[in-house]
């Protein structure tokens, strides 16, 4: 189950992790407080349903979702995007589902299906950026996940960017996540829309925060509005910033790029993240890493296989 900032995504497994069906239900953050919610009910329930080979029985449950998660997941957790007072440790989401529960964050999990089938299989040194609601990451070093001293390595959409920059859902001012994150280029999207200088947006949506989602904007580009263009790329020029930053601290052979809205505005986001990457960082460290999209989407967090790590 890949618990979002808007959606939950179930997947159904069988023993050799292929995916025999999903299940997808929208979710209102606000009221998202916890994993026993009435949506996540009916979207596991629902994709029992599905399989032609019935009966189903479902031997454990794999629950990723956008926080802080400590070490074998005993502690409250923290996520600022479903507004988690506290996350349901293991022995109450197993009572909610009736099954064995393993806790990891959902951009750690993305990337470790990567490295195993997608598109960093055979790198043992990665960078996994996922672009959403926020943007999270993840770090692969010596072919293993890194979780750090608590556990909550690779916030990646927390690097400082500026001291006057937005403030963040953290409570700090100026992340990456505040100037890049999918919320805040909506909102410089429905200014841009309501200035008339992106005339398809407006067309399309108007103004309304909760309806520019990452399809609509890439919609709005390809129909001609280039305001919204220039804007996404401007974004990828600060992911590409922090990505130097990684590259300098961390010497990654490879950066996997993924999430929502790489899915939509990809063929923008990434060749320009690239370049500016490349501007930044030491030119001898930076000269043979490589940038590539994510391959498995969705997949990538229920289809992960074994157990997370620690948790």
């Amino acid at each position: 189950m890949d618990l979002g900032g808007t959606k939950i995504l179930v997947g159904l497994l069988n023993k050799d992790f292929q995916v025999l069906a999903t299940e997808k239900a929208k979710v209102q953050p606000k009221k998202a407080k916890n994993i026993s919610s009435k949506r996540s009910r009916k979207a596991f329930k629902m994709s029992l349903r599905k399989p032609k080979s019935n009966p189903i029985k479902c031997s454990g449950l794999g629950l990723a979702a956008p926080a802080l998660l400590p070490p074998r997941g005993k502690s409250p957790v923290f996520s600022q995007h479903l507004l988690f007072e506290k996350l349901s440790a293991r022995q109450k989401i197993s009572q909610t589902f009736d099954l064995p529960v393993a806790l990891g964050n959902d951009v750690n999990t993305g990337p470790l299906r990567e490295h195993q089938f997608g598109a960093a299989a055979g790198y043992s040194h990665v960078v996994g950026i996922f672009l959403g609601t926020g943007i999270g990451g993840a770090l692969i070093l010596d072919g293993k996940l890194y979780a750090g001293a608590s556990g909550a390595a690779g916030e990646i959409g927390h690097i400082f960017m500026d001291s006057s920059g937005p403030l963040c859902g953290c409570g700090k001012r100026g992340c990456l996540e505040a100037l890049a994150g999918r919320v805040a280029i909506a909102s410089e999207a429905a200014v841009l829309a309501a200035k008339q200088k992106a005339p398809n947006l407006f067309d399309a949506v108007g103004t309304e925060l909760s309806k520019i989602k990452s399809g609509t904007l890439a919609k709005a580009i390809a129909a001609g509005d280039e305001s919204i263009k220039e804007l996404m790329e401007q974004k990828a020029r600060l992911i590409g910033i922090a990505m130097a930053n990684l590259v300098n601290i961390l010497n990654p052979e490879l950066f996997v790029l993924g999430g929502g809205m790489m899915e939509a505005m990809g063929s923008w986001i990434l060749p320009e993240a690239k370049k500016t990457m490349r501007q930044y960082a030491m030119p001898g460290m930076v000269k043979k890493v490589k940038v590539v999209a994510a391959k498995l989407k969705d997949h990538a967090i229920v289809q992960r296989r074994g157990q997370t790590r620690g948790r």
